[in-house]
């Protein structure tokens, strides 16, 4: 929700089960100028990209409630499912280079799935 000075008049909502919401993520300095009350909210779970600091980054995603899904042929490189709201801890998590939100062709992710057996039950 965006609003307008003081009087808390609506000039735009935008509504999404995945990225917005009514709690507070923080400002910024354009919208203080501006007097505007802006908040967003991540919810859900979304595939990563994670790639670790010198070995596997399990104990990053397993921290965030995330579960890795696949590993790359470098073992340091995976895809895991984590919470939205854990992105910004989980780029933080030392035991990590980088990480970020993977957005994929859902037909496309099933061959993928088929491909390296993700669709089977574990043993």
């Amino acid at each position: 929700m965006v609003r307008l000075g003081n009087e808390g008049s609506s000039v735009a909502a935008l509504e999404s089960d995945r990225y917005c919401g009514s709690s507070a993520t923080g400002s910024s300095d354009t919208a203080q100028a501006f007097g505007a009350d802006v908040s967003l909210r991540a919810a859900g779970r979304s595939l990563f990209f994670v790639l670790g600091r010198g070995a596997a980054p399990d104990e990053a995603v397993n921290a965030v409630g995330g579960q890795i899904v696949t590993r790359l042929p470098d073992p340091r490189r995976v895809l895991a499912v984590a919470p939205l709201d854990a992105y910004a801890e989980l780029c933080r998590h030392p035991a990590v280079v980088v990480a970020g939100p993977v957005s994929i062709d859902a037909e496309r992710f099933e061959h993928f799935a088929q491909l390296i057996a993700l669709d089977r039950a574990p043993p």
